[in-house]
């Protein structure tokens, strides 16, 4: 009976001495696995800001464009890279989101990771929003072009546009045909200012496209000016022609003769002015002379 309450509290104070041991070596081996999920979630927020930093850097990339034109494969080219450089992002978002997910609970206990995981979302904001503009100016690019082809294209329509209106307006027979030809004219006009703004409207986000535009507004000045004389077309007999030809040169000499008269009088001004200066110069050249004559 001795012998087997000696066993029994032999095993009882084995097991006691089991818990205080295992309980002296958990909170080591706790402290050193909370370490290791720390270090590994270290470097995968490392990984993650390297990947950010790399994207950011390559869609900073300067979009030069001082071509005369821009090619449709042009056009394609930055399409199919901002494409790239989205998709990109994309998974990479959604790849830290289901690894933020999962190590939430580690991440929350330590203020170091959390600091980290702070930054590293301000970084993914600043990537996204650079890459929104940039899809902006890719966009903007594309319809530059398009409405860059549309205005050039129509240069020689509207010249044959105006020679159309301006025989059918020789004779009074052709009126009715006369107005569909303006009625077109209005509505191509009212495409090519669509389009006109719509280059306007990109060369102010992407300032690269300035230099094209200058052209763009040149021909459009010009087609806005042949617009206008097309709807101004009417029959008109011979005499009419004429008479308002003739006119039109009276006004071009009066004009002349007016232009040529003011300047007349600034040239006989101006003459004056640089004699009277002449005649003071003089003057005052004598009221300085203090020198006597000598014996």
């Amino acid at each position: 009976m001795r012998s087997r309450l000696r066993y029994i509290q032999l095993l009882l104070w084995a097991m006691m001495l089991a818990v205080t041991v295992r309980a002296q070596e958990t909170p080591a081996a706790s402290s050193s696995d909370s370490l290791a999920i720390k270090a590994e979630i270290m470097a995968r927020l490392t990984l993650f800001m390297d990947d950010l930093n790399q994207l950011y850097v390559v869609e900073q990339m300067k979009i030069s464009l001082n071509d005369v034109s821009i090619s449709p494969t042009l056009v394609g080219t930055f399409q199919d890279r901002i494409n790239y450089l989205n998709q990109s992002y994309n998974a990479l978002d959604v790849k830290w989101t289901t690894y933020y997910q999962a190590s939430q609970l580690d991440i929350a206990a330590d203020e170091e990771l959390m600091e980290e995981v702070a930054k590293l979302e301000q970084l993914k904001q600043v990537v996204k929003d650079s890459l929104d503009i940039r899809t902006q100016q890719v966009d903007a690019i594309a319809k530059f072009a398009s409405a860059d082809k549309f205005i050039i294209s129509h240069v020689d329509v509207y010249k044959k546009l105006y020679k159309k209106a301006f025989k059918l307006s020789l004779l009074k027979k052709f009126g009715p045909m006369l107005e569909k030809v303006k009625a077109k004219e209005q509505v191509v006009f009212g495409e090519l200012q669509t389009n006109f703004e719509q280059a306007k409207a990109a060369s102010e986000m992407v300032p690269s496209l300035q230099t094209r535009m200058e052209t763009l507004d040149e021909q459009y000045v010009i087609m806005k000016s042949v617009s206008e004389k097309v709807q101004s077309l009417e029959y008109k007999p011979w005499m009419q022609r004429v008479k308002d030809y003739v006119m039109g040169l009276a006004a071009v000499a009066i004009i002349l003769m007016f232009v040529n008269g003011l300047w007349s009088k600034f040239k006989a001004y101006k003459e004056k002015a640089a004699s009277l200066k002449k005649y003071n110069d003089m003057l005052n050249n004598n009221g300085k002379d203090t020198t006597y004559p000598t014996i």
